[in-house]
């Protein structure tokens, strides 16, 4: 340990001379501290949000859609095998899907839905359903309806559906119940359109509220049938082995088919872009926290510059040089930081903990979430701790500047008095 290093640990410890300065300095190191706490609780929650948002839309969405709608697509097998054939390489699978809006009744009840027709064989190479699906043999269920049509056989004349979780409390549904589904492209006498009737086998619950409050999910002939498709579909789900590269090959896509291209980041796009505006925002004013700390820190060093300048004078009398001054109390600075530092991320991770396990926050449904995610990062928190460490020198550098000014012979003149 160096002689700078000593005496500015000395600086800091309570004694019956300097106990004034002892508490400016604690109430330097709690600014610090609940500056890094704030802003590592903060982006966490933030980061957290959009990590929970971003996995939530991969497992409710493909990658990217090639569809058109509502035309349709014709023999779906051969565009789905030219798809494969020109981007193979960047693919884990492909698989048609149907899309349309319509409504579903239940007793009296009605209510708009988002209908979707899927194969859930070749979906399971795009998208992974069996974490989102309750229970999973309930796409048992529409696999078969799907065999049965391609083997040419009879299937069942109710055929059945997966609902959204949030659906399913609003119409009062359960597993085995009924529901009626508007098929608005059939000539019929009700204005409305004809009514047919489903069988609920299970229950889709991906956590987006918008989804789980509105989805159908149907195998793709029954889709078909209800909206007199024929043999048409809306167009082709595609997974990727790396879905961050989706926009470079959805402009790829674009340029080789002609059909509408879209890729996940673009469904909700807004929401992205307004949480990125958000982090930064509210980044900048939980900042001035630390900034507030920064003067405290400043002051402190002042007080002990004030207070030590008879014993930097004789320190710089017995031969210390004005380096060791100026290390003198950066390293006082350092210390507070890091230890305002250490102490906020202790308490950063404590609130977050409190944050995950205590829902005393519920969100409205505009954020599509119900609780706040929280995202542990480790360099979240080593970047925003090491900030604190680095304002805390910053703050301590003219302090610091202004010791190394002081006259040896001013210690000599007041030891002289005494």
């Amino acid at each position: 340990m160096t002689i700078s290093t000593f005496i500015a640990i000395r600086y800091l410890k309570t004694n019956h001379e300097n106990r004034f300065f002892s508490w400016i300095a604690l109430l330097s190191i709690a600014g610090i501290a609940i500056g890094v706490a704030a802003m590592i609780v903060v982006l966490s929650v933030i980061n957290g949000f959009e990590k929970e948002l971003r996995n939530r839309f991969l497992s409710a969405n493909a990658h990217i859609l090639a569809y058109r709608f509502p035309a349709g697509l014709r023999n779906h097998e051969n565009w789905e095998q030219v798809i494969v054939e020109k981007f193979g390489q960047y693919l884990t699978g492909v698989a048609p899907f149907v899309h349309f809006d319509t409504m579903g009744k239940k007793d009296f009840l009605i209510h708009a839905m988002l209908i979707k027709g899927v194969d859930p064989k070749k979906r399971e190479s795009v998208q992974n359903l069996g974490n989102i699906i309750r229970p999973i043999t309930a796409l048992d269920s529409l696999q078969s309806e799907i065999e049965l049509k391609r083997r040419g056989k009879e299937w069942a004349k109710v055929p059945s559906i997966i609902i959204g979780k949030g659906l399913a409390r609003m119409m009062e549904a359960k597993i085995g119940d009924t529901i009626e589904l508007i098929s608005p492209q059939t000539e019929h006498a009700d204005p409305l359109g004809q009514l047919l009737p489903f069988k609920i086998v299970g229950f889709y619950d991906s956590g987006l509220q918008h989804y789980d409050n509105k989805l159908g999910i149907l195998s793709i002939p029954a889709a078909q049938k209800l909206f007199n498709m024929n043999e048409l579909v809306t167009g082709i789900e595609i997974g990727l082995h790396d879905p961050n590269q989706s926009p470079e090959i959805a402009d790829l896509m674009s340029q080789e088919f002609q059909l509408s291209i879209k890729e996940w980041q673009s469904y909700n796009r807004n929401i992205f872009e307004a949480m990125r505006n958000e982090r930064t925002v509210i980044g900048l004013i939980v900042a001035l926290v630390a900034f507030v700390a920064s003067f405290n820190i400043l002051t402190t060093l002042f007080v002990s510059v004030t207070q030590k300048r008879k014993d930097i004078a004789l320190l710089k009398a017995i031969g210390a040089t004005n380096q060791q001054v100026l290390m003198l109390f950066i390293k006082q600075s350092f210390f507070i930081g890091s230890l305002g530092g250490s102490i906020g991320v202790f308490l950063a991770f404590i609130l977050a903990k409190i944050i995950e396990t205590v829902p005393f926050v519920k969100l409205p449904d505009i954020y599509l979430l119900s609780n706040l995610p929280v995202n542990y990062d480790w360099r979240v928190y080593i970047g925003v701790s090491l900030s604190g460490v680095l304002i805390a020198i910053v703050a301590g550098l003219y302090p610091a500047i202004a010791a190394t000014k002081v006259s040896p012979i001013l210690g000599l003149r007041e030891g002289a008095r005494e």
